[in-house]
């Protein structure tokens, strides 16, 4: 999805989240209404990442595991090689043990967290808002790869205003003033 400042991804975005009402019309993900479905059901299988990642000042582990039992360092390590994120992890004095320094990471690092975090909780659908913004290219080409490879298997909608970051994609919409002006 391509959008302009202003154009109300926000509001769409909230909506498929369930943070505000459908006030009009119907959204259905495969045939269900959206406003059938319960908010757990809609938090287990849509993951959504900002350009600001949430990060906790916890582990790395604890930021990618979010308290989760069934998931493993061995399924962590597996993520992070795919896709290229083990050079972060190898920087780091106490791998997966060390506890995030938002000001010792980068913005673009702080966001491979986050999409580690994403994959490892095998959502069926990602919303990415603008996750190449601010990142320098390699780490740009590492979120590629991450969203090339999460594109497999789940439904991912991405919003962006650089083309870049949506060179892969099978459908583009752009947006102004909340309605679809190109498709």
């Amino acid at each position: 999805m391509l959008v302009k400042h202003g154009s109300g991804k926000t509001t769409i975005t909230k909506i498929l989240m369930r943070l505000y009402p459908v006030s009009k019309g119907k959204i259905t993900i495969d045939g269900y209404d959206l406003n059938e479905l319960s908010i757990e059901s809609i938090r287990n299988n849509i993951t959504y990442i900002s350009q600001d990642s949430y990060i906790f000042k916890d582990t790395v582990r604890k930021n990618i595991v979010l308290e989760r039992d069934d998931i493993s360092d061995e399924m962590v390590l597996n993520v992070m090689e795919q896709i290229g994120a083990m050079p972060l992890l190898s920087r780091l004095d106490n791998g997966l043990d060390e506890v995030v320094d938002i000001n010792r990471l980068s913005k673009g690092e702080l966001q491979v967290i986050a999409f580690i975090r994403a994959i490892v909780h095998k959502a069926n659908i990602y919303i990415f808002d603008e996750p190449t913004s601010n990142i320098d290219l390699r780490t740009e080409k590492m979120i590629q790869n991450i969203i090339d490879k999460i594109s497999k298997n789940s439904t991912v909608i991405i919003i962006a205003h650089r083309l870049a970051t949506i060179q892969n994609v099978d459908r583009v919409l752009e947006l102004k003033a909340g309605e679809v002006i190109y498709e």
